[in-house]
């Protein structure tokens, strides 16, 4: 026989033997028995015996020969002319009836391997997949049959392998697959589609439950995941680990029916299993024919199909957004043309008009059918969802359930590692991807959308950044806004450690280049949109930039201290803590709470009057003063590069965070150390570590000049306090005439009477009307008062003028300056 002679001129090379030893751990018994040799060129010096013994028909038939394309010889198969194990299927009597080419076959039909198994009698076989793990099963000393394939017998074949598990005798099996990782991509055999990850434990259903239909008593094992090695076990891996015949017999005994095999695995594999089986098993009065939907009508006895469209459906993937699911399809017309892939709303999903139409504007589609024949088509490309979903984040920048950061282009990790995204901008994980989208903004009926941020990764000369910046507005100021715009891309750590982040605010005269500025600051982390005008702009859709921009700026810009804008201050203020406003939702209980997941960059002319949010700022000055070189037109051709800086940062904050962190706490404790509050002292902390993570160190003059600049902010911080906007509002009051001498009594020469119910009513009303906010209340300012100097009571009972009233009572030898002024006595400057 043809098989028989070439296994017998066959020659196992010494490569292969090592092979078969160390890998599947067969001993040379092992090899000898099961008759395995090398496939090569060797092969072709026994040519003239094949052609002497065998007609060409039947060595063509046998597949061992091939006649080529354009040629009247034959010659042999080139499969087994390559530098691989040939594997012999042998009979009863260990003579050859077929051979295999490991990992590839002959042009002829596959087959079982190998009816060796009938030497033997029990009723009891291991089921495995391929010649080599068939063998491990019999060194550990079970009848074992091997297939090339899990699913090469378990459909179409089937009955072939009936057939051949007839002839053995045999009555019970247990199907003994691979165990394998295929959803982790850092395995060999990983699958980006997660429908083919469980091809084997599909497979293992199929089969065991076609076996159990046909009599055989079928059962499911598998392989300890423990046993994984590479992330996979099979039979001959377990042989090779030195695995014994008890570890085989006790997975044997823990093998389970079908059902119960499906219910053991885990939910998320479950799911794909369930909806491949019930595609398998389902039935549809809808099919396809020639690339068109038909539907079978019936009507009493007669039935007859109907075509309903000219086209087929293919949904591409499954889009989780914050609004819901929607699908992303492909229309495939009868000729096999496919559209552009687009969303599929949900309407148009269950309503046949509504299809109709929807199809007809993609193209020349034309949809007849009912509502009922497409709740069947959903009903089974459902089935066939290969679990391909597409999640679409709210937000760029940081994503905190993944553990990256995440622009247009390019994602980085918390490793450090970049991932790429595919051709449609979706940057796949192991079981699903993530893309990117767009905040919308509505204007007036049209809705734009605002560009997703784009680092680059073009290295560019950040030294060469920190000296243009340094010619056009300062070295102090640039250091300040390098260090906090590397900061910001701490921001999670951060908030972790203070749950609090300060804001930079750019000031300056007009004309002094303060928004350019601040717009340039934006292109550091790819953000390209423009200021936020601070009058025009809602609360609540500046809460929505801050909830976009994860761990990255939202810039407001022109802020001034007007009642339009002042009364945004309340919730600028929160932002510092994260801290957004609740909105009521339609349920009769609950609210919505939008997030804040940013940060704010702020310019303007003036800064804040609302001391609290001042103090929640760190604020540069641009004076066009200290520009020596005009930088304009480079920085706006190098614009887009300068997002290089958050690509720097965040490929090496993996191994800077840890000096970070002790510089932001070292700089905290510097600063509190120098009087500076709780708030102050982060926030100047914040900007010496960003510089510190940035250029490597923190250089003396700049740590000087922090703490120099701290003690100044806080000097005028404590001047905008509440006690001193009250004095001052009363001598700006006083000199405009709005306040009167019946007010307060000094003419006790050591204490000074005042009025303060009266002194409060005016102050508040006139804070209203100028600030168009509620004024400090009065307890506070009186608790505020019990603090000032010369402070001696309250309601002590004074005549002021013609009435008796409750007054508060100050020393004048050591009392306010701003009060002394206000009474008209003697003030030392």
């Amino acid at each position: 026989m043809i098989y028989e002679l070439l296994t017998s001129k066959g020659v196992l090379s010494v490569a292969h033997k090592e092979d078969l030893m160390k890998k599947r751990g067969f001993d040379e018994a092992t090899i000898a028995e099961h008759r395995f040799f090398s496939g090569g060129k060797y092969l072709l010096e026994f040519e003239k015996d094949f052609l002497a013994n065998f007609s060409e028909d039947v060595l063509l038939a046998s597949g061992v020969f091939i006649k080529p394309e354009r040629s009247d010889k034959i010659v042999f198969a080139k499969q087994l002319l390559d530098d691989r194990i040939i594997i012999p299927y042998l009979n009863k009597d260990n003579k050859a009836t077929f051979v295999r080419p490991h990992k590839l076959g002959l042009e002829i039909p596959i087959q079982v391997y190998h009816e060796k198994i009938l030497q033997r009698s029990e009723p009891f076989a291991i089921l495995t997949e391929s010649e080599f793990k068939a063998v491990a099963g019999a060194v550990y000393g079970y009848r074992t049959i091997g297939v090339p394939g899990i699913g090469s017998f378990a459909d179409t074949h089937f009955q072939k392998f009936m057939g051949f598990i007839q002839k053995a005798g045999i009555k019970q099996i247990c199907i003994l697959y691979d165990n394998e990782v295929k959803d982790n991509p850092a395995y060999p055999n990983y699958k980006e589609d997660p429908f083919k990850r469980y091809d084997t434990e599909y497979f293992s259903y199929v089969m065991a439950k076609a076996l159990l239909g046909e009599g055989i008593d079928c059962r499911i094992g598998r392989f300890p995941d423990s046993w994984r090695v590479n992330g996979k076990v099979d039979l001959d891996g377990a042989l090779a680990q030195k695995r014994t015949t008890d570890d085989i017999r006790n997975i044997i005994a823990e093998a389970k029916n079908p059902r119960a095999y499906i219910q053991d695995l885990p939910q998320e594999v479950q799911n794909i299993l369930n909806r491949k089986l019930a595609k398998k098993y389902y039935r549809s009065n809808v099919s396809i024919d020639w690339g068109k939907y038909v539907a079978m009508r019936r009507q009493g006895k007669q039935e007859w199909p109907e075509v309903i469209s000219n086209f087929t459906l293919k949904v591409i993937a499954r889009h989780e957004t914050s609004e819901g699911i929607v699908r992303e399809v492909v229309l495939v017309d009868e000729f096999g043309k496919h559209s552009k892939s687009f969303p599929l709303p949900s309407e148009p999903m269950i309503k046949r008009d509504a299809f109709a139409n929807f199809v007809m504007n993609k193209g020349n589609y034309v949809w007849k059918g009912t509502n009922d024949d497409l709740s069947t088509i959903w009903q089974g490309l459902f089935l066939e969802d290969d679990g391909k979903c597409i999640l679409e984040p709210d937000h760029v920048g940081w994503v905190g359930d993944e553990k990256i950061f995440m622009f247009g282009n390019l994602a980085i990790d918390q490793n450090g590692e970049v991932i790429q995204p595919d051709k449609h901008n979706i940057f796949w994980r192991a079981k699903y991807g993530l893309k990117p989208v767009p905040i919308s903004i509505s204007s007036g009926r049209a809705a734009i959308s605002e560009g997703i941020p784009m680092i680059s990764s073009t290295q560019i000369d950040l030294v060469d950044i920190r000296k243009r910046l340094t010619e056009t507005m300062g070295q102090h100021e640039t250091n300040i806004l390098m260090g906090w715009s590397t900061a910001v891309l701490y921001m999670e750590e951060i908030f972790d450690a203070f749950n609090c982040f300060p804001f930079l605010f750019v000031t300056g005269r007009r004309g002094s280049g303060k928004s350019t500025i601040a717009e340039w600051i934006m292109a550091c982390f790819g953000i390209e949109a423009g200021g936020k005008m601070a009058s025009d702009t809602t609360a609540v859709a500046i809460q929505r930039y801050l909830g976009y921009y994860s761990s990255l700026p939202t810039f407001v810009d022109e802020y001034r201290n007007t009642k339009q804008i002042t009364m945004k201050n309340g919730f600028l203020r929160n932002v510092y803590n994260r801290q957004s406003a609740g909105k009521g939702i339609k349920a009769a209980f609950g609210v919505r709470e939008g997030k804040v997941r940013g940060t704010l960059l702020v310019s303007g002319e003036e800064t804040p009057d609302d001391n609290a949010l001042l103090t929640r700022c760190v604020v540069i000055n641009v004076n066009d003063k200290k520009r020596t070189v005009n930088h304009f037109n480079w920085f706006q051709t190098h614009r887009t590069g300068l997002s290089y800086l958050t690509y720097h940062v965040l490929k090496q904050k993996k191994a800077s965070l840890a000096q970070f962190m002790e510089n932001l706490h070292g700089g905290k404790d510097f600063f509190a150390k120098k009087g500076l509050d709780d708030r102050m002292a982060i926030n100047y902390a914040v900007i010496g570590a960003g510089y510190h993570a940035l250029f490597g160190d923190l250089p003396r003059d700049f740590q000087d000049y922090l703490a120099e600049e701290s003690q100044k902010v806080k000097q005028e911080y404590d001047k905008e306090h509440a006690m001193q906007v009250f004095w001052e509002d009363l001598l700006a009051m006083q000199t405009n005439g709005k306040l009167h001498t019946e007010m307060w009594d000094a003419s006790d020469p050591d204490r000074i009477f005042l009025y303060f119910p009266g002194l409060y009513s005016i102050w508040a009303s006139e804070y209203r009307s100028v600030h168009g906010t509620e004024p400090f209340k009065a307890g506070a300012i009186r608790k505020y008062m019990e603090e000032e100097p010369g402070f001696v009571e309250f309601d002590c009972v004074k005549k002021i003028g013609k009435h008796p009233r409750r007054c508060v009572v100050f020393y004048k030898k050591n009392a306010p300056a701003e009060l002394l002024e206000l009474v008209d006595q003697n003030v030392t400057p």
